[in-house]
């Protein structure tokens, strides 16, 4: 497996306040699978790239109040798939009082789609 991981660039954050829902998204790639690691959701392209992450609950997931997520400052995604495993790590940065606030959640989950294996990372 190669140790640097594919890079994509998201085209816009969009943060649902009502449901709670955070999504961050690549326009213009194809869809072919889903993958729901623990109420989030990894969305593939046809060469199994990511083209979409929604986050469910993702106030009480970061432990944020609903408004601070209103305008994130910067999201990185960080997916690393084996023949097995899939390791999702997201990680959130708020400003708070005019300061950076970083946060993270991870979550680990079985491979049981047979996503082919690599390292990916989605940022804006």
């Amino acid at each position: 497996m190669n140790n640097n991981p594919v890079q994509q660039k998201a085209d816009s954050i969009d943060y649902d306040y009502e449901n709670d829902s955070l999504f961050l998204y690549t326009k213009g790639m194809g869809y072919k699978q889903s993958l729901n690691l623990d109420n989030i959701i990894v969305d593939f392209d046809d060469k199994y790239q990511i083209k979409g992450v929604e986050i469910l609950g993702a106030s009480e997931k970061f432990g944020v109040s609903k408004f601070e997520l209103r305008k994130p400052e910067e999201i990185k995604i960080y997916l690393e798939i084996s023949e097995n495993v899939v390791e999702l790590s997201v990680n959130l940065t708020l400003e708070r009082r005019n300061r950076h606030v970083p946060k993270v959640i991870s979550v680990t989950g079985l491979n049981e789609s047979n996503i082919p294996s690599g390292k990916m990372a989605l940022s804006c």
